[in-house]
């Protein structure tokens, strides 16, 4: 049997590019999860956000905030990944570091693969979509209580120092392959390999699996009302281009899709920036519930 095509994301929980990735990690969790190994580091963004937000303040006359939120609002335009610009810039105040969020992402990593990504996607959702401020330590460990992980053990993980040094040594493996900048990607398998350093669209990042195995095949998930349905009730919250790069199509014809469930009463809209998320009535916390995943296959 041949072996899976491995991809390593080299990430941060804050960097809003990152967040633009989630369609294709989706896309990869669905449709390719039988043929492709997914790995996660923490590369962390920034130790100390000062330098940048004093530079950002001389720069615009000391609104700084301002410029941020053009930025996020700019980055969420080009990735179509909803974002609450406006909400998110009222929560840095105190912000200084990514690394807490990384800390934590590696906490939850310790009991288990599942269970570190599924509270990523949270912390990402918990940051972009609800605009909460992850790099305090009391958020952090909601979430982890959201998306139910071992509060207990978390915490403890955090303060005896075994999160911290996992996140070190993702750090460690960052500097050794010179990863400069997030979402980085590394591809591969045996000795034939590919970088994608960057944001790139979902249809780019697909073309990349290809390089490295031109005969890689995913399952097929057809574009239909019970299909899109089936994802809602197994992943939580979507926004519409999620759901396009798990089926294939166009931003537009998943959005149909979704508005005829909607129109059944089926699922839920909610407005976030200059996006839509979707999920059952009430949107509720992501989880993983498997069985729902399988019977698009």
């Amino acid at each position: 049997m041949t072996e899976p095509l491995q991809v390593t994301w080299y990430t941060d929980p804050h960097n809003i590019w990152c967040w633009g990735c989630e369609p294709m990690m989706r896309r990869l969790e669905v449709v390719y999860a039988d043929v492709v190994r997914l790995e996660v580091r923490q590369g962390g963004l920034f130790e100390d956000f000062t330098p940048l937000r004093e530079q950002w303040a001389r720069m615009s006359g000391g609104r700084w905030t301002e410029s941020v939120r053009a930025f996020f609002e700019a980055v969420s335009s080009q990735h179509r990944m909803p974002m609450d610009s406006d909400r998110m810039i009222d929560q840095v105040d105190d912000f200084n570091s990514t690394w807490p969020a990384c800390v934590a992402a590696k906490a939850a990593s310790l009991q288990g693969a599942d269970e570190g990504w599924r509270y990523l996607r949270a912390l990402r959702e918990a940051w972009c979509l609800d605009a909460r401020p992850i790099h305090r330590e009391s958020v952090q460990t909601e979430v982890a209580g959201e998306v139910g992980l071992d509060v207990a053990e978390f915490s403890k993980s955090l303060e005896d120092g075994r999160a911290k040094a996992a996140f070190e040594a993702d750090r460690a493996e960052s500097e050794r392959l010179e990863v400069r900048g997030f979402p980085t990607f590394t591809i591969g398998r045996g000795e034939v390999t590919a970088r994608l350093n960057g944001w790139q669209p979902w249809e780019v990042f697909e073309e990349a699996l290809r390089q490295v195995d031109p005969g890689i095949e995913g399952k097929r998930i057809d574009a239909t009302v019970e299909s899109v349905l089936d994802l809602l009730k197994g992943r939580g919250r979507w926004a519409t281009r999620e759901v396009a790069a798990v089926l294939g199509v166009t931003d537009d014809d998943a959005e149909l899709l979704l508005e005829e469930l909607e129109g059944d009463g089926k699922i839920q809209r909610r407005s976030v920036g200059n996006g839509l998320v979707w999920g059952l009535a009430p949107l509720a916390v992501p989880t993983l519930d498997r069985t729902a995943v399988d019977r698009l296959t």
